[in-house]
C-alpha cells in the first residue's frame, strides 16, 4: 500500500470492517486473462470468505477456469465535499485482499458456509433442506492475504 500511513493490519480491526461490510466485490480474470468483478452476499470466518449463487455462469465458469480471486469490502463510506475540488474526499474503512476459490460439494460443508452468510446479515441459519444445499453453488475462499485501510481525511 502506497499510504502507509492509512494502512491497518490489526486482525481485529479487518475483521470488524468484514463484519460491518454490506457486501464483497469479487475480482476474477478468465483463463484469456480478461477480468470480471461482481458485488455479492458473504459470510466469513477467520480465514475463509463464504458466497453463493447459481451452479452456471459467467462468475462460476471464470472460478472454475482461475481460482485466483481478489477481493474488496467497503464500511462506513461517506463522501466529504468541499468547495475547492482538490478537497474532496471519502471517508471510509476497507479491507482488500486476495485469496484461493474452492467449490464446495459436501452438503455439511456448504451448510455451515452458508450459516456463516446468513449470520453476518443476521438472518436465520435455519432451515437449510438438503436438496437446496444440493442446488446451490457455495465457495469457500482460502484468504491468503489481507490488509485494511482507514481513510479518515
Amino acid at each position: 500500500m502506497r499510504r502507509k500511513d492509512k494502512e491497518v493490519i490489526s486482525r481485529e480491526w479487518i475483521n470488524c470492517v468484514l463484519k460491518d461490510a454490506a457486501y464483497i466485490e469479487l475480482a476474477m480474470a478468465d483463463k484469456s486473462g480478461i477480468p470480471y468483478c461482481v458485488p455479492l452476499s458473504y459470510g466469513f470466518d477467520d480465514g475463509h470468505i463464504y458466497i453463493h449463487g447459481a451452479a452456471e455462469g459467467r462468475k462460476i465458469e471464470t472460478l472454475k477456469t482461475n481460482p485466483n480471486i481478489a477481493f474488496n469490502v467497503v464500511a462506513e463510506a461517506e463522501l466529504v465535499r468541499s468547495d475547492v475540488p482538490s478537497d474532496n474526499s471519502v471517508r471510509y474503512r476497507s479491507v482488500s485482499g486476495s485469496g484461493t476459490a474452492h467449490i464446495l460439494e459436501d452438503i455439511s460443508e456448504k451448510r455451515a458456509a452458508l450459516q456463516a452468510l446468513m449470520h453476518h446479515y443476521d438472518g436465520p441459519t435455519s432451515p437449510m433442506p438438503d436438496e437446496i444445499l444440493a442446488a446451490t453453488m457455495v465457495v469457500r475462499i482460502d484468504i491468503s492475504e489481507m490488509t485494511g485501510k482507514n481513510s479518515n481525511p
